[in-house]
């Protein structure tokens, strides 16, 4: 329950409005309790003969548990001479307290509502803003599926724990706590003998509760994988048409759903045990009650018919919420269930964090180096060794090497979604690891490989990084891309929505318009990965003209597998199997037989 206990954590910014719904459960509670016990005075109006002075004789022993001065002064409210009187009194109180009491029940439902959605409103916004600061090897190890279902199913399992144990908990365990007075207030000899009976009923439910959580464990996990199969099959569905592999997409799909469905089966195969079996053991113990009072009544005279249609009255009345109580267990452990799923999320550690005293970092002034650095992504098999270069400030630097040889990564390090195992990277000196990854993200302008654009405007794509840019910086970074031109053919232009994954662009659409988002950045480093990857020829060389002039005063890392690109460029890094192979300018490097001149003479051999 642990894991339970800290999700309530996230009520006490409301505790202002769970005072006052809990306010109203009290009120609710103690107005049951009233309309119960006044079933005893009821009966006695309406069959009790009146005493020699024509007043009836009342036994209020059933509101006992009302203060003394309370209880006298609807003695007093209610006897009459005149016993059609009394009983018109007792029915307008009744009326009265029963319009209290569903007032107050309609506050606290209002009231828990409220407070519900505002803490999974909080939930879902810590775990949404965590994952942000979650490292991105996170994400690499992890189903986008898999996360969803965290944000989106998990959360919805606890807010019907939240409502359960808020409101049914409190609401119901107050009126059966008053029920129950009231039962031991009549009798309680009969009362104790009941209690016997519950004991196993509670056993039967806490083992019920175990498997549903068991259950419950199981049926959230179905579901994170459908979540992830569905994200998979819709954002490949290109790929999966293009194999014809829709059929087996539809049996990997059944196959999981048909999981789920037998999970969330056995989990409503034994919570729908929970009702009957609380409610049945209310029944017998009423049942049993019935013959015993029965015999007080007619036998040993020890009871009053009166106080006795009460008890029964009051032990009846406790089906209700002692079968809410059991549903509201059930509900509570697929909460827990889903809390530890939730919170195993919320305590993952970023692996890259700002160190305490992280400093800013100052404006890029002179270079970037990377000294003895090696990295591992798990531990074991390094894809970086002992790698050193730098990049002084308005140079242009390639990294170039066949797949896997360690390109990709050189760069994410000074982006620092990575950290080093051994050596540093350092900024002007600065070791990244000592400054606030804001700032150094801050003075970065970054072209990916794998083009990643937003279910959006054109407009708002562009300014992605610079939510203040205007339209007039918006259009030249797009002129400066070469996106300008398809744009204007849009239907709305830059208000144009382009999509998931800017899904209706072509793929040199797609990439002109990340470009452009770098531009308008205006970053003093700019690190394009295999930036001009998806663009046709003509599109490559206008594109790359362009990045020729704007890059005259900023600092460029480029990796790039097609060598022709990165023949201008002032120094170039050759990578093989993890380690720098060669450094220097294109012509250098072809005049030497290394790895860049095989590699040059492998691309243009045709």
């Amino acid at each position: 329950m642990k894991a339970y206990l800290r999700l309530l954590r996230y009520v006490r910014p409301h505790r202002g409005r769970l005072a006052v719904a809990l306010a109203c459960m009290a009120v609710y509670a103690a107005t049951s309790m009233f309309s119960i016990s006044a079933v005893s005075p009821f009966l006695q109006l309406l069959f009790a003969r009146p005493a020699a002075h024509g007043t009836p004789t009342l036994h209020l022993d059933g509101m006992r548990w009302m203060p003394a001065a309370l209880r006298q002064g609807l003695e007093a409210m209610v006897l009459d001479p005149r016993p059609l009187v009394g009983l018109e009194r007792v029915c307008i109180l009744i009326l009265i307290v029963m319009l209290l009491k569903n007032v107050a029940n309609y506050l606290q439902a209002f009231l828990m509502v409220s407070i519900e959605q505002s803490v999974m409103r909080d939930v879902r916004s810590a775990l949404y803003a965590h994952l942000q600061r979650l490292s991105l090897s996170y994400f690499h190890g992890q189903r986008a599926g898999r996360l969803i279902s965290r944000i989106t199913n998990d959360v919805e399992y606890l807010r019907a724990s939240i409502a359960a144990s808020l409101g049914n908990l409190i609401k119901d365990g107050l009126t059966l706590a008053g029920l129950l007075v009231i039962v031991f207030t009549a009798s309680w000899r009969l009362a104790l003998l009941s209690m016997m009976i519950l004991p196993p009923a509670g056993l039967s439910l806490a083992w019920i509760g175990r498997k549903m959580r068991k259950r419950s464990g199981q049926a959230q996990e179905r579901m994170g994988e459908l979540t992830g199969i569905v994200e998979e099959t819709v954002s490949g569905a290109r790929v999966v048409k293009a194999f014809g592999m829709e059929s087996a997409e539809r049996g990997r799909f059944d196959a999981v759903n048909q999981g789920y469905f037998r999970s969330f089966v056995h989990l409503r195969r034994v919570s729908a045990a929970a009702a009957p079996v609380s409610e049945y053991a209310v029944v017998l113990v009423a049942v049993i009650m019935l013959w015993l009072g029965g015999r007080e009544i007619f036998v040993t005279h020890t009871l009053e018919p009166h106080t006795f249609v009460m008890f029964i009255a009051a032990l009846l009345a406790t089906i209700s919420p002692i079968k809410t109580l059991s549903e509201v267990y059930s509900n509570v452990q697929q909460g827990v269930a889903a809390a530890s799923r939730v919170f195993e999320v919320l305590d993952t550690a970023p692996e890259v964090t700002d160190r305490p005293g992280a400093r800013e970092l100052p404006r890029f002034a002179a270079q970037v180096r990377y000294e003895n650095v090696s990295f591992s992504y798990d531990g074991v098999r390094e894809v970086l060794q002992d790698v050193s270069f730098e990049i002084r400030r308005g140079e242009i630097v390639a990294l170039v090497g066949s797949s896997g040889a360690g390109k990709s990564t050189t760069m994410d390090l000074l982006a620092r979604f990575y950290d080093p195992v051994a050596g540093r990277v350092a900024f002007d000196g600065i070791d990244l690891r000592d400054a606030t990854v804001g700032s150094l993200r801050a003075q970065l302008g970054i072209v990916t490989q794998e083009t990643i654009l937003f279910h959006d405007t054109v407009r708002n794509n562009i300014a992605y990084g610079a939510p203040g840019a205007n339209q007039s910086a918006i259009r030249d970074a797009a002129r400066a891309a070469h996106a300008l031109e398809f744009i204007e053919r849009m239907p709305n232009r830059f208000d144009t929505v382009i999509g998931e994954r800017g899904a209706r662009l072509s793929g040199g659409e797609r990439q002109r318009l990340a470009i452009a988002r770098a531009l308008l950045r205006n970053p003093p480093i700019l690190l394009l990965d295999e930036a001009t990857s998806s663009l046709d020829t003509e599109s490559e060389r206008l594109v790359q003209d362009a990045l020729e002039r704007l890059m005259r005063d900023r600092t460029v890392l480029v990796i790039a597998h097609r060598l022709s690109t990165v023949q201008h460029a002032d120094r170039i890094v050759v990578f093989e199997d993890g380690r720098v192979a060669a450094i220097g300018p294109h012509a250098e490097l072809m005049d030497r037989d290394g790895v860049y001149r095989r590699l040059y003479e492998l691309q243009f051999s045709a």
